[in-house]
């Protein structure tokens, strides 16, 4: 049996309290030791700079100190020189030393200086008795009793350990403390016992196969507390735990995407792009098979979630489990879910607790309301949600009101709505809007942005949400507001009781198919607040007057909507205006929207804002990206609260008005492959508040200002894909700066690198372009010694002869990037990069030899070797080759994926020590001008745009065998077309680990022998033509690969490339170009 953790301890804000000297941890070991404790699920509260300000300790951090389970303390050299740190301490041993709950770290400290305050702590101290008066002294006293104490608690010396071993054994030690406490409070846990007895038995614990578990039952029975309670009591077994709640909501607002980059951020710790939903699951397959893992999907609600979320049980290591918690039954039984627990409604005696910890704070009525919840419990019917919403309803309530509650009850009739509405009746006006504004439209929204919005509505949202939450109208995870289905229906059906007959007579509008009513038949009124439409809906055809009778319209977010002509009207109330797509080039000509809060209208036709200054003190947010016809933006003088500038993809921009340099609160600046734009304002450059500037793919942008030093609030900095040559020196004056991209660009002198704190620095002599004419000279590091905080280092194509050995400096190193240079071989001190994950070799075409890593599992990414030549006939080396496609005029033009299939037979014998790999060679076609040249599409996490991609996967007796991403040639509108045919040629390796673990692991042979002896029968490579118009595969054709065939392949493509036109290997990651 799983751990049972049931206890009456109280709830903890934070399972961890950590305290540190900021100067000499943030950004080394504490900050390493944070994201790992909030990677395993373990709360935990550091304080951040803006907090740490002044002499006193603020109230913000005592408070977190008093809801902290335990504490963290790492003691560093200068730990006692902060008499902020000093404070933290006084409170964290008086809050915490009687429970035990302080653990120390000696971070390069001996416990002996920490207890008698000698060695670097006398220093301090020294100090601080110069510092204090005498009348004082009894403080420092305090402090030197303290540090005396915390030295005898049993903690870590970190000098005796692997800081990797030293942050995983303070994770067990957390965890093992942790787990004999219970986060589920009591009256959460009332009536669980038998259902948790019955899930018990299903999740088999001990067992090492995979299992799937269903939980099953109406919406509000509970379904979602059992599964949180399952992963509190057993989630310490697992690698991961993984709790994606409201998976329908999330679905119908991003897509099943969303929600797998959900589980594969979890794992990785890190945002992974993907651009279909089949990519997703397979990278999902590949990440978790080989990990014990502990899924739930909350809510599902279509066989396509389980599908693609997760699968089959295969997808996963030995010992997983996946809870799926569901309305719906069949969709366990289609998805072969064979162990499935229905969840009951609560018995009388059950519900009756469960009322009475809401009502009454403990498990049993009062004597004077027996009956009266009697009553309540039996209109529940046995329904929590009901229960706890009716029981916060009523508490602290005369035995009047509640005769009058019931009232209601039987005026609205024994249902759950009925019961729900009791609570919703009890609000004032401002708080029903709320309630209602988030039923209709911000359910799974972040908070900070609602209580914006609704504040700029006059709703007091702050407080207002507070008394949702207080009455289980509403709760609040990690920030984001989640309603329960069952009261979001509730809110729903009061607005649709507006007006039954006619949505345009109601305040609020959010089916697709009403919106579409009132757009199109010009129906709306004075009533209408609200508007939102499904982004995945049909497309609605309105009239240019839609909007005229809305004068009090206040929220609107449409998409797909096409207009009979330019719109005439909108509403001068907006605070958030929201249009994808928006089909008039200009506003109405009388829109003045002086309380907008953000206006966002990406992939709009819009070409220039209005003339003159519209004053919009309350605008925030400006997002018009990939608004392919806007040329020009307004005066900013108007919007002197503007905090977010977003104008990514806008390719005909060609001006930047100039009073953007007078805006005092933008933070955030991104002008992304805005491809005229030949000038921005110098004092742009200088803006105090900036944090993030991305002039990215600004093609014709050649020079930075020296202005560019005055951004003392610069974070982050993006000139790749400029033709800027050079930083200015005064880059050296960015403090704040942490990532700096400047790939093609030289970038700072290197003598200032010293002087930058930066965290991400991205470094490259080309800009990606493969196939290139000359060889630069090699890139001169100089000394990283100096750059003590970074944590991803990019190197590629820099034409490196040798990498400087002082790479051991970076002791925070996490990404290294040395892909695509001449060095032979990498020095030793590699090994000791002890936090490195991710270290990516490809294409060093000289390396002779993997250098020693680390001491841990670092990725050393090898790819497929493949190139492109023109060429339109395969030769017969390749001795399976497929038919030639033959192709009528309308399916050139077919914008559709097709898949062309080559399969070839393994038969025994084929296995020998002097097989290399298999080559696979595909011709293909692409027309000269095609259709789709002038809309090229944006690959995931790279500044390219495509207009044909061919991808190629690997089969082994139909189990897919494709390495992380499927290797694939691109095409791009920017560099042109293929005039001609070409050869796309493959090469995968026979030691290519990655590549086809997949299928390794599923063949079992004794120890030493290779698993290709087991594998016999077909092979297929499947060849895709994604996407882009007038791309088509001629042919494909593949061959086994062995040690003599080698001299015999380069013969027979040498003489097909230009003569000034060098091939080099194209790696799986990033695109390839033909030339001209």
């Amino acid at each position: 049996m799983y751990t049972r953790r049931t206890s009456t301890t109280p709830q903890w804000k934070y399972d961890v309290f950590l305290s540190f000297r900021g100067d000499d941890t943030r950004k080394g070991f504490t900050d390493h030791l944070y994201e790992t404790l909030r990677a395993q699920g373990i709360i935990t509260f550091r304080d951040e700079p803006k907090i740490s300000k002044g002499k006193a300790i603020s109230r913000e951090l005592i408070a977190a100190i008093e809801g902290s389970r335990f504490a963290l303390i790492v003691l560093s050299q200068n730990y006692a020189s902060s008499t902020w740190c000093l404070d933290e301490l006084l409170h964290i041993l008086k809050f915490m030393e009687a429970r035990e709950a302080v653990l120390p770290i000696f971070y390069y400290v001996d416990p002996s200086h920490v207890r008698k305050q000698t060695g670097c702590f006398e220093k301090a101290f020294t100090q601080l008795e110069e510092r204090f008066s005498y009348d004082e002294k009894t403080k420092v006293q305090e402090w030197r009793d303290a540090l005396a104490k915390v030295a005898d608690f049993s903690g870590w010396k970190a000098k005796d350990w692997y800081e990797t071993l030293l942050i995983k054994d303070i994770i067990d030690v957390i965890w093992k403390r942790l787990r004999p406490t219970s986060f589920t409070s009591v009256e959460n846990s009332v009536g669980l016992d038998s259902s948790m007895n019955s899930i018990d038995l299903l999740l088999g614990a001990g067992v090492d196969d995979v299992r799937f578990i269903g939980i099953w039952g109406m919406g509000g029975i509970g379904k979602t507390t059992i599964a949180r309670v399952v992963r509190e009591r057993i989630s310490p077994e697992f690698e991961f735990s993984i709790f994606l709640e409201n998976v329908s909501d999330n679905v119908k607002k991003g897509g099943l995407i969303s929600q797998q980059r959900e589980i594969l951020s979890r794992i990785s710790m890190k945002t992974i792009d993907i651009y279909d939903i089949h990519e997703g699951s397979t990278m999902i397959r590949r990440l978790l098979r080989h990990k014990k893992v502990l899924l739930i999907l909350d809510d599902v609600t279509d066989s396509d979630h389980l599908d693609y979320l997760a699968g089959k049980q295969e997808w996963f290591g030995s010992g997983s489990r996946v809870l799926i918690t569901t309305r719906n039954e069949h969709l366990l039984i289609e998805h072969g879910v064979k162990r499935r627990f229905q969840v009951k409604r609560l018995n009388h005696d059950d519900a009756l607790k469960l009322f009475s910890w809401k009502a009454f704070g403990k498990d049993h009525p009062e004597k004077n309301y027996i009956d009266l919840s009697s009553c309540v419990v039996s209109y529940a019917d046995g329904l929590p949600l009901a229960l706890k919403v009716l029981g916060s309803f009523l508490r602290g309530r005369h035995v009047s009101a509640w005769n009058s509650a019931l009232g209601k009850l039987r005026d609205l009739c024994n249902t759950v709505l009925g019961t729900l509405q009791i609570s919703y009746d009890d609000l004032d006006d401002k708080e029903k809007k709320i309630f209602l504004d988030i039923a209709c439209f911000f359910n799974g929204e972040k908070e900070d942005r609602v209580i914006e919005i609704l504040d700029s509505c006059g709703f007091c949202a702050g407080i207002g949400i507070d008394v949702l939450i207080e009455k289980s109208l509403l709760t609040n995870s990690y920030g984001t507001l989640w309603m329960h289905q069952l009261l979001q229906e509730m809110g729903r059906e009061i607005v649709n009781r507006e007006c039954l007959d006619e949505p345009g007579n109601r305040s609020r509008l959010w089916r697709h198919e009403e919106a579409n009513h009132v757009l199109s038949k010009n129906t709306g009124t004075d009533a209408v607040e609200s508007i939102t439409m499904d982004k995945t809906g049909p497309v609605v055809h309105a009239v240019a007057i839609c909007f005229s009778r809305m004068k009090k319209l206040r929220l609107l977010n449409l998409a797909n909507v096409n207009l009979s002509n330019d719109l005439e009207y909108l509403s001068d109330n907006l605070r958030s205006l929201e249009w994808a797509g928006y089909p008039s080039k200009y506003f109405p000509s009388h829109f003045n929207p002086e309380n907008l809060l953000e206006l966002i209208m990406c992939h709009s036709h819009i070409e220039s804002f209005w003339t003159g200054v519209k004053i919009l003190y309350n605008l925030k947010v400006i997002k018009l990206s990939h608004s392919l016809n806007l040329v020009n933006t307004p005066d900013f003088r108007g919007f002197p609260n503007l905090e977010n500038l977003i104008l990514e993809g806008c390719i005909r921009l060609y001006k930047v008005d100039p009073s953007l340099g007078m805006l005092e609160r933008i933070t955030q600046i991104n002008l992304k492959d805005c491809k005229s734009l030949v000038y921005l304002p110098r004092s742009v450059y200088g803006l105090k508040s900036v944090k993030v500037l991305n002039l990215s793919g600004c093609s014709k942008l050649d020079k930075l200002p020296n202005e560019l030093g005055n951004a003392e609030c610069l974070e982050e900095l993006d000139v790749s894909g400029t033709v800027i040559r050079e930083l200015p020196s005064s880059i050296v004056r960015l403090k704040s700066l942490t990532v700096l991209n400047f790939r093609g660009c030289k970038g700072p002198s290197p003598k200032f690198w010293n002087l930058l704190g930066l965290v991400q620095l991205v470094l490259s002599l080309f800009q990606r372009f493969l196939i290139r004419s000359r060889v630069p000279t090699p890139l001169l590091l100089p000394s990283l010694s100096s750059l003590v905080s970074l944590k991803q280092l990019t190197l590629s194509d820099c034409n490196l002869l040798e990498v400087p050995n002082d790479l051991s400096c970076l002791s925070t190193l996490i990404y290294l990037d040395l892909s695509r240079n001449q060095f032979v071989s990498l020095p030793n001190v590699i090994s000791l990069l002890s936090r490195l994950q991710f270290l990516n070799l490809e294409y060093c075409e000289r390396l002779q030899e993997l250098p020693e890593v680390p001491q841990r599992e670092v990725p050393i990414t090898q790819e497929v070797f493949q190139f492109v030549v023109p060429g339109n006939e395969i030769p017969e080396w390749f001795n399976h080759k497929s038919a030639e496609y033959i192709y009528n005029e309308e399916e050139w033009f077919n914008p559709q994926s097709v898949e062309y299939p080559l399969s070839a037979e393994l038969r025994p014998g084929w296995f020998t020590e002097n097989w290399m790999g298999f080559a696979v060679c595909i011709a293909f076609a692409i027309q000269e001008r095609s259709p789709n040249c002038d809309h090229a599409l944006k690959y995931p996490n790279y500044d390219y745009n495509y207009t044909h991609i061919i991808t190629c996967k690997v089969d082994i007796n139909g189990k897919e065998a494709t390495a992380r991403r499927r290797p694939f040639v691109i095409f791009n509108a920017e560099l042109g077309q293929a005039v001609s045919d070409h050869l796309w040629v493959l090469f995968f390796p026979r030691h290519f680990p990655q590549f086809w673990k997949g299928i390794s692991d599923q063949v079992k042979l004794p120890s030493g022998t290779e698993w290709w002896q087991g594998i016999f029968g077909q092979i297929t490579f499947s060849i895709t033509a994604r996407v882009g118009h007038g791309v088509i595969v001629k042919q494909c054709a593949a061959r086994l690969v062995y040690e003599e065939d080698l001299e015999e392949l380069a013969p027979r493509f040498s003489g097909r490339t230009r003569s000034n036109v060098s091939i080099s290997e194209v790696d799986s990651e990033f695109p390839s170009y033909t030339n001209k």
